[in-house]
């Protein structure tokens, strides 16, 4: 989860002051409306990302630290209180209305390019990119607590078995840029 998040999150902050140094040197009124909509729209991602893991990874890092210290039953009933919390927490990040909510964001960003400053160019293409790159930020999120909570409360406590996993990761290089497909087993 950290991985993932620290990896968005950057994206999202480098796109966040990639378009802000582009708005500072930008003397084209249309360009600049659309630069400072893009700004605020990467800015929003960035901080939904930074925020995100305060929910559930720092939960279990807490339940963690106290493994050492505490009573073993106490960190034991802790630490599956966290689980139940956190997995809840996952789901609803990775459910249907994380969908709805990139979907209603990018809309406004049509909106305002293209309703409020007659854009509409850069509002197709701004609502475009967003909503395809913030479904795949969604579609890549970690996910995996569900599986988790159900093996422990089936009493299955070994390594599970290992599974076939796919992945869309940003990448750059000097030659380029752009998204891998990965496949893990």
């Amino acid at each position: 989860m950290d991985a993932w998040s620290w990896t968005w999150g950057g994206v999202y902050t480098g796109a966040t002051i990639a378009l802000g140094v582009a708005l500072s040197q930008s003397h084209d009124r249309g360009a600049r409306i659309d630069l400072t909509v893009g700004v605020v729209s990467t800015g929003f991602g960035a901080a939904s990302l930074y925020l995100l893991p305060l929910k559930l990874t720092l939960p279990l890092r807490a339940a963690r630290a106290d493994w050492i210290t505490a009573d073993p039953c106490t960190i034991l009933l802790r630490a599956e209180r966290t689980l139940v919390r956190v997995e809840k927490d996952q789901e609803f990040a990775t459910g249907i209305f994380t969908h709805v909510g990139n979907l209603a964001v990018n809309a406004a960003v049509v909106l305002i390019l293209g309703w409020g400053y007659g854009r509409w160019t850069s509002a197709a293409l701004s609502g475009g990119i967003g909503v395809a790159v913030g479904e795949t930020n969604v579609l890549t999120e970690p996910h995996h607590l569900r599986d988790v909570l159900a093996r422990y409360r089936s009493g299955q406590l070994d390594q599970p078995p290992a599974k076939v996993a796919w992945s869309i990761v940003p990448f750059v290089t000097r030659q380029m840029s752009g998204s891998a497909f990965t496949v893990s087993w």
